[in-house]
C-alpha cells in the first residue's frame, strides 16, 4: 500500500473541508472600530459629566468659604453681603463657569437645605452658616431618549461655617 503525500497547499484545503473552518474574511478591524464606537461615545458622555459636577462643586466649596471669609471682614453688613456675592461670582469663574451662584446666610448649624434665610449682621461673636448653591445642567439630558435615563440637572453645595471674631469692633 502506498502512501500520498500532500503539499502543504493541498493540506490547508483537507483541513479546512474537514473541520468546515474559514477563513478571516478581514472584518475584524470594521468590527473593532463600531464597537469602540458604540461603547466610546456613552463613556465619553458620562466623564464630561461627572467633570462638570465635579468643577461645579469645587467651586461651590471655595465660593462658601471665599464669601464667609469676605463678609467677616466687610465694614458693614451691607457692604459684607455684597463682597460675599462678588467673591463666590469670582470662585466660580475661577473653574470657568460663568453663571453667578446663589449665597445664602443661614443660623449656626443649620443645614443649607433648610429655609430660614437670615440677615447677617457683624456683631462681635456671630456664627452664620454660607451656603453656595448651583443647579448643573448636564449637556442633552433634557433632549432626546436621554431625558428618561439620566437628571437634567444636579444640585451642588458648598457650605462653610462663619464666625466674627469676637474681637472685631461692631460696625
Amino acid at each position: 500500500m502506498r502512501h500520498r503525500v500532500f503539499g502543504p497547499a493541498r493540506r490547508a484545503d483537507l483541513v479546512r473541508r474537514v473541520t468546515g473552518a474559514q477563513r478571516d474574511a478581514g472584518s475584524a478591524l470594521i468590527e473593532f472600530v463600531g464597537a469602540s464606537v458604540i461603547l466610546l461615545i456613552p463613556l465619553i458622555y458620562l466623564l464630561l459629566c461627572v467633570f462638570d459636577v465635579q468643577r461645579s462643586s469645587f467651586a461651590a466649596t471655595q465660593a462658601a468659604r471665599e464669601a464667609g471669609r469676605a463678609f467677616a471682614t466687610a465694614p458693614t453688613s451691607a457692604v459684607g453681603v455684597d463682597r460675599a456675592r462678588l467673591a463666590a461670582r469670582l470662585a466660580f469663574e475661577d473653574q470657568g463657569i460663568t453663571d453667578p451662584p446663589e449665597v445664602r446666610f443661614l443660623p449656626a448649624g443649620a443645614g443649607c437645605g433648610s429655609d430660614g434665610e437670615v440677615q447677617p449682621t457683624l456683631v462681635p461673636g456671630a456664627t452664620y452658616t454660607v451656603c453656595v448653591v448651583r443647579d448643573v445642567a448636564l449637556p442633552y439630558a433634557d433632549k432626546g431618549f436621554l431625558q428618561h435615563a439620566v437628571p437634567a440637572r444636579i444640585t451642588v453645595v458648598g457650605k462653610y461655617a462663619l464666625s466674627v471674631d469676637r474681637f472685631r469692633e461692631a460696625a
